[in-house]
């Protein structure tokens, strides 16, 4: 699960030591200027786990890593597809970032934080 904080002008996205090491990625810090957008996402993902690049894909138990679309590249962080954060971005590496937060986490409020400190 991933941990999604606003402060200043950096969006951080702080990944737990296990999801760092079935991502084979660390956790990101993005300038607020490069994110273009966010959305809640309840759709699980699973078309990515056929384009994968490196990670893991176990679909139904955990995808995580960095996965090509016709989109770009797309890093995804989540097992159960549930209360997941997608985030949009420009001039970054990935054109998306898809996590999964802890089920306590209000994903519509960080929704809207994202949202609002956006570039559009």
């Amino acid at each position: 699960m991933a941990k999604i904080t606003l402060s200043n002008d950096t969006l951080t996205i702080t990944l737990s030591p296990a999801d760092k090491l079935w991502s084979m990625h660390g956790s990101f810090a993005l300038p607020l200027t490069h994110v273009t957008g966010a959305q809640a996402a309840t759709e699980n993902g699973w078309h990515y786990a056929w384009n994968k690049i490196i990670g893991t894909n176990a679909p139904g138990i955990k995808i995580a890593g960095t996965y090509f679309s016709g989109d770009g590249l797309v890093f995804c962080d989540f097992g159960t597809g549930q209360n997941c954060v997608e985030i949009t971005t420009s001039h970054e590496r990935y054109a998306k970032l898809i996590v999964e937060l802890d089920p306590d986490e209000d994903r519509d409020a960080i929704v809207a934080q994202i949202n609002a400190a956006a570039v559009k």
